[in-house]
């Protein structure tokens, strides 16, 4: 796994920095220029994976007109390969899904697919809502 520098705007969209800019002051200088345009990102996706943590060689060419970008902000990612992203995931639900309602043995063991979009690899699950004892034990 590596670490990258990228942009993050609208808290919720992530690319990486154009081609020639490294941070985010002067991606910020960037998009003052286009103000009103739109603008070529490579953008860092989110099928499979949730972030800070992508999946090597998947993004995006998307335009996107900087004046709808209200928020902008730089923020570490992490890129993993298909097989270092898998590994980490099956940590993550091992770790943090056996603790929650809505928790299934059978799913889990069977198709971490199910929480590919909805875990992160720090074990963040908006979803998640921990069992309480009586819970747990029942099962």
């Amino acid at each position: 796994m590596r670490s990258i520098k990228a942009a993050c705007f609208n808290a919720v969209n992530y690319c990486k920095f154009p081609e020639g800019i490294d941070n985010i002051k002067d991606f910020a200088a960037f998009l003052n220029r286009n103000y009103h345009s739109l603008v070529e990102l490579e953008m860092l996706s989110e099928k499979g994976c949730v972030a800070p943590y992508f999946i090597d060689g998947k993004t995006e060419t998307e335009y996107w007109n900087t004046s709808l970008m209200r928020c902008v902000k730089e923020s570490e990612c992490f890129i993993c390969t298909e097989s270092e992203y898998n590994e980490k995931l099956k940590e993550a639900v091992a770790n943090k899904c056996i603790h929650c309602v809505n928790y299934s043995e059978k799913e889990c063991k069977e198709d971490y697919q199910s929480f590919r979009e909805h875990i992160n690899l720090d074990g963040e699950c908006f979803g998640f809502e921990k069992k309480n004892e009586s819970q747990a034990s029942e099962c």
